[in-house]
C-alpha cells in the first residue's frame, strides 16, 4: 500500500491540466454509431417569432451550439415521455441521430446540439417503445439560438421562434486559487493505512500530512497559467507568465456541465457554479480518473491501488478560481 504513494505524480498531472499546464497527452474520441431504425421526412415550414431566452448558465458559443425545444403532438394534444432524436441532414449521408431529449408532461424535449459549426438543416424523428411515430426533414438550426419548433405526428414539422442563446456567467477572465483534492485525499489515505493495522491514527496522520505538504507545493508550482480566459464563442486562452495570451482549446456547456476541450486533443468535463466574482469546478471521481488516465496513459496494478485509495465512489475533486 504504501509503496504505491510514489504514483502520486499521476495526481500532478491530471491538477496540471485542469489549472492550464501542458503535459504529454493521450486523447480520446467516441464517434456515434449509426443507429438501425428507418426513417423518412417531410418538408418543414420556418415561420420565426421570439422565443424564450435561457438562464445565466446557458449554452455560449456561436457555431458550435444551438438548443431545440421540440414540441412533440398527435391530434392536437401534446406527447409526454417519447423521445425525439436529431441528426443533421446531409445529402448523400445516412442519418446519425447523435441528440435526443424525452418530452415532459407539456410534451416538450428541450435538445442541446454541440458540434464543429451547428448550423443547417437537421431531421428529427419521434420514438416510442422503440417504434418510429413520426419523421420530419429540413428543420433549420442556427449556431448561437434556441429554436422552437412543432412536430405533429401525421403533420409537417414548423419552427415557431428562434431566439439567441444567453451569455453564459462564466465568460471572462479567472484565476486559478486552489483546490479541496488534498483534503480529500488526506481523508481516504489515512483511512487506508488504519486498515492495514500496521500503525496508529496518530502516525497514520503524520505520514499523511508529509505526503500532502509535498502534494501542495508541487500543485501550487504546477499552475503555469495562473488566468484563465473564456469567450463567448466557445474558445478560451490562457495567460503566460509573460503576460502573453495563447489559444487553448474550445468549451461547451449542457447545464451546468463544462466540457473544456484542449488544443491538442485532451478533454475535461466537470461541473460548474459561479458565485460572484467566484468560480467553482466540481470533478466526480469518474471524470478525474478520465483525465487521469489521458494524461498518464493505462494504469499499473500499483497505480490503480493508490487511486482506488484516495479516490472513493462519490467522492469529488473542486477547484477554486477567482475573477480578474
Amino acid at each position: 500500500m504504501l509503496g504505491a504513494i510514489r504514483s502520486v505524480s499521476c495526481l500532478l498531472i491530471a491538477a496540471a491540466v485542469i489549472s492550464g499546464c501542458g503535459g504529454d497527452r493521450v486523447t480520446t474520441f467516441m464517434a456515434p454509431e449509426p443507429d438501425p431504425l428507418s426513417d423518412g421526412g417531410d418538408t418543414a415550414t420556418r415561420q420565426l417569432r421570439a422565443g424564450q431566452p435561457l438562464g445565466k448558465l446557458a449554452v455560449g458559443g456561436t457555431k458550435s451550439q444551438a438548443v431545440l425545444v421540440a414540441a412533440v403532438l398527435k391530434d392536437g394534444a401534446p406527447m409526454s415521455g417519447v423521445t425525439v432524436e436529431l441528426s443533421r441532414s446531409i445529402s448523400g449521408r445516412p442519418p446519425s441521430f447523435a441528440w435526443s431529449g424525452a418530452t415532459d408532461a407539456q410534451g416538450e424535449a428541450r435538445i442541446e446540439i454541440v458540434s464543429g459549426n451547428v448550423n443547417g438543416y437537421y431531421r428529427a424523428r419521434v420514438i416510442q417503445d422503440g417504434s418510429v411515430l413520426g419523421s420530419w426533414s429540413s428543420i433549420t438550426v442556427n449556431g448561437g439560438y434556441q429554436v422552437a419548433a412543432e412536430l405533429p405526428v401525421g403533420g409537417k414539422a414548423r419552427v415557431i421562434g428562434s431566439s439567441p442563446l444567453s451569455t453564459p456567467a462564466f465568460v471572462g477572465s479567472w484565476a486559478y486559487v486552489g483546490t479541496d483534492m488534498v483534503e480529500t485525499i488526506s481523508r481516504n489515505l489515512i483511512a487506508a493505512i488504519l486498515r492495514e493495522g500496521v500503525v496508529d491514527s496518530a502516525t497514520a496522520a503524520l505520514i499523511v500530512s508529509e505526503l500532502t505538504a509535498d502534494l501542495e507545493t508541487s500543485l501550487r508550482d504546477s499552475v503555469l497559467s495562473p488566468i484563465r480566459r473564456f469567450h463567448s464563442d466557445g474558445t478560451f486562452e490562457d495567460q503566460d507568465s509573460s503576460g502573453a495570451w495563447s489559444d487553448l482549446g474550445t468549451w461547451t456547456l449542457s447545464g451546468n456541465t463544462l466540457t473544456i476541450v484542449e488544443s491538442d486533443g485532451l478533454i475535461m468535463e466537470s461541473s460548474i457554479e459561479v458565485d460572484g466574482d467566484n468560480l467553482t469546478l466540481t470533478l466526480s471521481r469518474e471524470q478525474y480518473m478520465r483525465i487521469v488516465l489521458q494524461a498518464a496513459g493505462e494504469l499499473n496494478e500499483e497505480d490503480q491501488e493508490f487511486f482506488d485509495a484516495i479516490l472513493k465512489e462519490g467522492d469529488t475533486i473542486r477547484f477554486f478560481f477567482e475573477a480578474r
